[in-house]
């Protein structure tokens, strides 16, 4: 799937709401396109906020099969760079802001302490964008650059997404669409701004929420109908050139969290989704007579002639637009076999079989892998000479009568080979001398002290016991590279290891106290030792020089064997301290290894826990299709699912398979180092996530398109219309499932009726569907290849939709889709004005209550304004049409001033009658002065149909014209004051039959008091 046009796009979001829907359609991409397509789309991105929360490194939430879809520091706009102190501390640092700050001290005041994002204070927000404006424009070149040198197109659509609620969003956009636009001219930029809620979310409101939209609303009206060019905060004009452009924004799509058939959405986590489904919707659409006027409604190009609504106060002839109606707003409905969510059902369900077969590794052929252990009897498997062996916890190697480290080994001899090959020369040699049992001792003596293992055994073991932690660590190591290859074959689950290492611990616990004991046992054979060899030094005494050569052998070889017998125990017991202090030290490293192990079995629990989170928030749905009023409806065989997932479960073969190969790519991202430490610095749920997300996905769609052959057997990779077409066999099911799919594709925002149909001075005729409220329904059909049953099918359901769409809604199908997985309807409502949003009263509302206190009011409004006070701005409503009641108040003071000026005159009538009346004066083509009465008596003028706002209104400015020019003289205006005054004395109390009580004369003596001070 291609772009279409192959045209560029770029995706601005500002603020929270804003980095949500670039999230979303970035998660998309990522799900839809592998890297390689998605280095060929030319699609850039700029995210504008005041925080980085969507910036931190390795959130998990970006996380889409395996892959980071984060945003980079290149599409990154952090507008918090610049304090908003620092501005107000050198505002001549900041010229492209002095025209909306005025007094830094004055607004640094009003806007107070900013302490996150922009407090949803919007002229806090577009404080923080101005000072970063340059950096906007940057990354937008930047963006722009990028994606032109993909498409190799000049075309430029800018998607602009924005919450009107906050600080930051709202607070910038005037700007971000001013400045986009006079960066490129010739672009397509629509604008999405979300509209607050009509219950806002808790905790969502710091005060300003609903009134920050009405009054961004205010200001986006104006901006759009060209009554507001705002300040360039560049810097380099004035105020940013905007009159001469064709229209600053092409379409502003309005929308909520809920839509025109009642259904709300979250609008954290659902909203942002369907707004991305809808502009991916537009990006990928393959463009065909079928799509083009869709495409060409995106952009309102079609409603040229309806664009704006002009001012209902206008003088004729005077063309003022005051209200655009290049608003509106979408709907999307996507009829799905999930695919997507299927798979993942698979890959969780499949992937906490591997995960069970690390943790417990015990298969049962009704249930695959379980969630219990198979116990093993450690105990007696610890103590086998064999383990003992291979780990060199032996008796003979922990008292180092055999070598334990590697570097030692075939240095030396065991303890009784030493002595058993030193001590019968020694007696040799000693026999030949005069005192051969000393002469043996002292041999023993300085074999023990100097010779043995060449540095005698004191020194020997001093020097080992100083390396006890070397020691201990080759045997932790050994019994750790043991536990691990047997976990990394899978011969040993996790469990089993921990219950290993525990027999392992109580093992060398058991050991060091078994010498401990021992160490006395020595002490006491040595001490027998000992007195041997004092007897026999007394037998050889005795023997003395008479005694037989023979005899003195005896002695000689007796003194040999408990000389070698007395220095192998010394030799030994030197070895059982050894022993005794280092496996106090290994006792210590195994229970370190343990931890370690223990941390990675959390790991593992915690990925266990998430499938089972996973799986639960997956294919739950009951059997048929799912509710009709959801954006998305999801059209598949949960049954079917259910049961090859069981299948495949029990399916020993294939879970050993899966588990092998996703144990083999843990091995791998552990690397060499076969360690548990190694392990946890290596794997996380992150990690783990991933390798569900491409390991285990991988093996689920094979085994899928092995197990499940036929074409009516498949859960995905199906055309959306086969299994409609299963589902739906006669045409009257067909043509009901059609009717309730149109009923229910509503837009995400409800329109008053009543100011859809108002009649606006100045304006033509409201006509719904061609002047006021278009609407078109493009609906998207999977192309049919090779099925001729389900192309017969595919043909009843277009026309099925088609009949079941009201009259005057443009409809459009297309039949040649290419996710078939899916059928879409989208629908957009468009060209209106804001007045006409179902709403609008309740964010006024909200609005007019800060602006209550007259003792607040400024301040608030130049908080929820960008730029003034927002009084300049025109009003969204149409003016409010003034009862006569109203207008004779307020427009009899004028009256009077008029006949004061000579405007209104006592004449004839004209008619033949001879009658006179009151009425105003005009100049015929020969000069002479034409009465056009309007009533008989002068307190009968305000009850006269001729009596309008508008001929009120023209008294009012002929009476500021009059004071400025020939009555500007205090003596001119003394002549006012005298004509009223005679009009009241002389003309009205004589009308009110001279009676000054009667209420008439005193509606017309408060006018005429009013007019006094009009001249004055």
């Amino acid at each position: 799937m291609s772009i279409k046009g192959n045209e560029n796009h770029i995706l601005v979001g500002l603020g929270g709401t804003g980095g949500k829907v670039l999230k979303a359609f970035r998660k998309r991409l990522f799900q839809e396109y592998s890297s390689e397509e998605r280095a060929k789309l030319s699609i850039g991105y700029v995210y504008v906020d005041s925080t980085r929360e969507m910036m931190q490194p390795n959130d998990i939430t970006f996380r889409v099969l395996g892959q980071d879809a984060s945003f980079g520091e290149s599409e990154f706009v952090y507008v918090r760079g610049v304090e908003l102190n620092s501005v107000f501390a050198n505002p001549s640092g900041f010229p492209g802001l002095k025209g909306f700050i005025g007094d830094p001290e004055v607004m640094q005041k009003t806007i107070g302490s900013v302490e996150t994002a922009a407090g949803q204070k919007r002229r806090a927000g577009r404080i923080l964008f101005g000072s970063s404006v340059q950096n906007y424009l940057s990354t937008l070149r930047s963006q722009y650059i990028k994606a032109k040198g993909i498409s190799g197109k000049n075309t430029l659509n800018i998607h602009i997404f924005t919450g009107l609620a906050g600080g930051t969003g709202s607070g910038s956009i005037i700007d971000v669409l001013a400045q986009t636009r006079c960066e490129y001219p010739d672009a397509h930029i629509v604008l999405y701004a979300m509209i607050p809620e009509p219950t806002v979310p808790m905790g969502c409101d710091a005060g300003r929420y609903q009134a920050n939209g009405y009054a961004a609303l205010v200001e986006l009206n104006a901006l759009m109908a060209k009554k507001y060019m705002p300040y360039d905060v560049t810097g380099k004009y004035e105020r940013v050139p905007l009159e001469n452009v064709k229209a600053v924004v092409d379409n502003c799509i309005l929308y909520t969290n809920e839509n025109e058939n009642g259904l709300t959405i979250d609008s954290h986590q659902q909203l942002p989704l369907v707004v991305a489904d809808f502009l991916y919707n537009y990006v990928f659409l393959e463009q065909n007579d079928n799509t083009g006027e869709f495409i060409r409604t995106y952009s309102l190009e079609n409603i040229e002639d309806w664009r704006n609504e002009f001012n209902e106060k206008a003088k004729d002839g005077v063309v003022d637009p005051v209200r655009s109606k290049k608003y509106s707003s979408f709907g999307i409905k996507r009829v799905v076999i999930p695919e997507e969510e299927i798979i993942e059902y698979f890959t969780f369900s499949f992937g906490r079989q591997a995960l069970l077969q690390l943790r417990y590794n015990n298969w049962n052929d009704d249930m695959g892998f379980r969630d219990t252990p198979a116990n093993i009897d450690f105990h007696s498997f610890v103590a086998e000479a064999e383990n003992l062996e291979r780990w060199r916890m032996t008796d003979k190697h922990l008292t180092l009568d055999k070598p334990i480290l590697d570097s030692d080994q075939k240095k030396w001899t065991s303890f009784a080979e030493y002595w058993g090959s030193v001590i019968p020369v020694w007696a040799e040699e000693a026999s030949r001398q005069k005192m051969p049992l000393n002469e043996l001792e002292k041999f023993c003596a300085e074999g023990y002290e100097k010779y043995f293992r060449k540095v005698g055994v004191k020194n020997f073991f001093e020097g080992k016991t100083q390396a006890r932690d070397e020691h201990a660590s080759e045997i932790c190591t050994l019994i750790e590279e043991y536990m691990y290859d047997k976990w990394s074959t899978g011969d040993l689950s996790l469990y089993n290891l921990l219950q290993l290492i525990d027999r392992i611990v109580e093992t060398v616990d058991l050991k060091r106290k078994d010498f401990e004991g021992r160490i006395t046992t020595y002490n006491q054979q040595i001490e027998e030792l000992e007195k041997a060899k004092a007897l026999n030094q007394l037998d050889w005494a005795n023997k003395g020089f008479i005694g037989g050569l023979l005899s003195k052998n005896k002695i000689i070889q007796a003194h040999a064997t408990i000389m070698q017998q007395l220095y192998l125990k010394k030799t030994e017991l030197e070895g059982m301290h050894f022993g005794v202090s280092m496996l106090s030290v290994l006792l210590n490293k195994v229970n370190v290894l343990r931890g370690h192990i223990e941390r990675f079995v959390y790991v593992i629990n915690e990925s266990l826990e998430d499938a089972n989170k996973q799986i639960g928030t997956r294919c739950q749905d009951k059997e048929g299709i799912s509710n009709l009023k959801e954006t998305i409806i999801r059209f598949y065989d949960n049954q079917g699912v259910q049961k090859f997932t069981k299948n495949i479960i029990r399916d020993k073969a294939r879970q050993k398979s899966i588990a092998d190969e996703f144990r083999s790519e843990i091995i791998k991202l552990i690397g060499t180092e076969r360690s548990f430490a190694r392990a946890n610095a290596a794997i996380s749920l992150d990690s783990i996530s991933n390798l569900l997300d491409t390991v285990v996905r991988r093996k689920v769609i094979t085994i899928h398109d092995e197990v499940l052959v036929e074409n009516t057997e498949k859960l995905i990779n199906r055309n959306i219309l086969e299994q409609l077409n299963e589902q739906y066999r006669s045409d009257d099911e067909l043509k009901l499932f059609a009717k309730e799919l149109i009923e229910q594709s509503g837009v995400f925002l409800s329109l008053n009726g009543t100011e859809l149909n108002r009649a606006v001075k100045n304006n033509p005729l409201p006509q719904i569907r061609h002047n006021i409220d278009r609407k078109i329904v493009l609906i998207n059909l999977p192309k049919v290849e090779g099925n001729e049953q389900v192309q017969r099918f595919a043909g009843k359901l277009k026309d099925a939709l088609m009949n079941a769409v009201t009259g005057g809604v443009l409809v459009k199908v297309d039949m040649n889709g290419l996710r078939k997985n899916e059928m879409t309807i989208v629908c957009m409502d468009y060209c209106f004005p804001i007045r006409a949003v179902k709403g609008l009263d309740v964010l006024k509302m909200k609005y007019d209550y800060l602006l209550k206190d007259p003792n607040e009011a400024r301040q608030n409004r130049i908080i929820l304004h960008t730029e003034g006070t927002g009084e300049n701005f025109p009003d969204l409503y149409v003016a409010k049409e003034k009862m006569p009641s109203e207008i004779r108040k307020e427009y009899t003071p004028y009256l009077m001033t008029a006949f004061a000026l000579g405007i209104i005159k006592y004449g004839d009538r004209n008619d033949g009658t001879g009658l006179k009346a009151y009425g105003t004066v005009e100049v015929d083509d020969f000069g002479i002065e034409v009465l056009k009465p309007m009533a008989d008596k002068f307190t009968e003028i305000p009850y006269a149909a001729t009596f309008t706002e508008e001929l009120g209104k023209s008294w009012e400015e002929q009476l500021t014209t009059a004071l400025r020019t020939d009555y500007l003289h205090v003596d001119k205006r003394k002549e006012l004051v005298a004509k009223i005054q005679h009009l009241v004395k002389d003309v009205i109390l004589p009308e009110c039959g001279g009676n000054t009580g009667a209420e008439s004369f005193l509606f017309f003596r408060e006018a005429g008091l009013k007019a006094l001070e009009l001249v004055k």
